[in-house]
């Protein structure tokens, strides 16, 4: 069974936001409110060449922070490099792609990594032994810790209406070290390819 990647396609070319048949998780997962501008920590994918698997993460003040690359030198591969060039990350393109994040996990399924519920309605991301949640929310994909009664909003991938990407975090998720599994997914999830 081909699973398309509902959070690949929020814009499509009549200008609507939300994919048609995505699932809305509107009533699924209380909402906190919104974290405040302050608290955010934003990062932009830029340079797209032609698209997000040949892209530059930059932060504050313009900063590289990461090198997305895909080229003829790693056939079948994406890696993730910072700015020192050394590769924090691979994805590995096979019918059933496989993901690593250096000194954050081994080598595993993206359909592991990022597991897409029964209803379709998020994804759950293991790290470092905790699990989250990617839930689509209007013009977003939001990251709250999964198993929380009230989850607090740790980070969301917004897609402009010009088609930039860019990934916010909190200082919490920053500082509990999700930066790199996040950039990851956001590469993952915005990629337009099937990760299932």
């Amino acid at each position: 069974m081909s699973h398309l990647n509902p959070y690949s396609t929020w814009s499509n070319s009549n200008g609507s936001r939300a994919a048609p048949g995505a699932p809305v998780l509107h009533g699924v997962l209380p909402f906190a409110g919104p974290a405040s501008a302050s608290n955010l920590v934003s990062f932009y994918f830029t340079a797209f060449n032609p698209t997000i698997l040949n892209s530059t993460v930059i932060g504050r003040n313009t900063h590289p922070y990461y090198k997305v690359t895909t080229d003829a030198s790693l056939p079948g591969y994406s890696a993730v490099k910072n700015p020192d060039g050394k590769v924090i990350a691979l994805v590995e393109w096979k019918d059933r792609p496989l993901v690593e994040v250096r000194n954050v996990f081994s080598k595993r399924r993206v359909s592991d990594w990022l597991a897409l519920a029964p209803d379709g309605s998020h994804r759950v991301m293991k790290v470092n032994g905790q699990r989250y949640i990617w839930a689509p929310k209007q013009s977003t994909i939001c990251l709250y810790p999964a198993g929380t009664l009230t989850p607090k909003l740790l980070g969301r991938i917004c897609r402009g209406d010009d088609g930039t990407v860019s990934l916010e975090l909190t200082s919490t998720a920053v500082t509990a070290g999700l930066l790199e599994a996040c950039v990851v997914a956001t590469v993952l999830l915005q990629c337009g390819h099937n990760i299932d």
